[in-house]
């Protein structure tokens, strides 16, 4: 065994992303998510909860496999507010915002703040790029929010996809109309964040750089890793297999390697004086066990646990 021994700059926030409760669960499950949330909050002290919207859509990878069908959800800011009454963990919600035109869109908003308290958004646009909505885009309600809306501390997040073409040009309009943070696709490889962060950087004014989260997900079996592929996550036949090798060994290695992952771009991000904070989305999707979830954050704040080796290395 080889053990992660540097100890790269810890995440400036440590964000966990909880996925709202099946509808069908009614108040009990609501509760439940709330106590899954205070459990991993009392282990890791997080500094926000990261709550996406969850709808119906199709494969975005073509090697993946969902075989769950979609069930429909809380929406996200009613769990968002109960963590925030019950536990005062600052919340993140995600809003798909193509499907209500502007007025609606921003009356949205503003009962979001109102009566749940959220000022801290992630706005994310259609599944299909080549499809019309009837609502606005994400650059477009960047500025209807900075314009028509006055929430104390509003923060405005946009979605980021490192291995995406053109994004770099992408976050360059997203900053120009609002955004303040983006939110990562899960990663894989940080080879893509830091190609990312090398091309953006330059544009960047250092004063009001962006906050970016690394979204980082744990594996246990394949399975859970071919579900990441079916959302379209970025993820090398070669490294896949490496994960997948030994089933007793998934979870073990996959933390050994997302925190390696987080290691080369913090590392990256400092000896480049790169103009941005650095934050960590720990996004345990799937059935992961809460001592995995809490092994990673934990693991990504002091980098003093021990991990099978990572991705390219063998043992002695």
């Amino acid at each position: 065994m080889q053990s992660v021994t540097a100890h790269p700059a810890a995440p400036a926030e440590l964000v966990l992303e909880a996925v709202p409760p099946e509808h069908e669960g009614g108040e009990a499950g609501l509760e439940a998510a709330v106590e899954r949330v205070a459990e991993l909050h009392a282990a890791l002290g997080l500094d926000a909860v990261n709550i996406p919207e969850i709808r119906e859509e199709g494969a975005k990878g073509r090697r993946g496999e969902r075989r769950r069908p979609f069930v429909p959800r809380v929406e996200p800011r009613v769990l968002a507010g109960r963590l925030q009454e019950r536990l005062g963990i600052p919340c993140i919600i995600n809003r798909v915002v193509v499907h209500l035109e502007r007025e609606r869109q921003l009356d949205w908003f503003r009962e979001t703040w109102e009566r749940y308290g959220i000022r801290r958004f992630v706005l994310v646009g259609g599944e299909h790029s080549d499809k019309r909505y009837p609502g606005p885009s994400v650059p477009e309600v960047n500025a209807l929010l900075r314009e028509r809306l006055a929430i104390p501390g509003q923060r405005i997040g946009n979605i980021c996809i490192p291995s995406r073409r053109g994004e770099v040009e992408r976050m360059q309009r997203k900053l120009r109309s609002g955004a303040d943070f983006f939110t990562t696709q899960v990663i894989f490889h940080a080879g893509e964040v830091t190609a990312l962060l090398d091309a953006l950087g330059p544009h960047l004014d250092r004063e009001a750089a962006p906050t970016l989260l690394v979204s980082l997900a744990p594996v246990r079996s394949e399975r859970n890793l071919r579900f990441l592929c079916w959302l379209g996550v970025s993820l090398s036949s070669e490294l896949e297999a490496w994960l997948t090798a030994e089933a007793d060994a998934v979870t073990e290695r996959s933390l050994g390697h997302l925190c390696e992952t987080w290691r080369c771009i913090a590392d990256h991000a400092i000896t480049r004086d790169l103009p941005f904070a650095l934050g960590a989305n720990v996004a345990p999707i799937g059935r992961i066990p809460a001592a995995t979830t809490v092994a990673l954050g934990q693991a990504l704040r002091d980098g003093g646990l021990h991990f099978a080796p990572r991705f390219g290395e063998h043992p002695a």
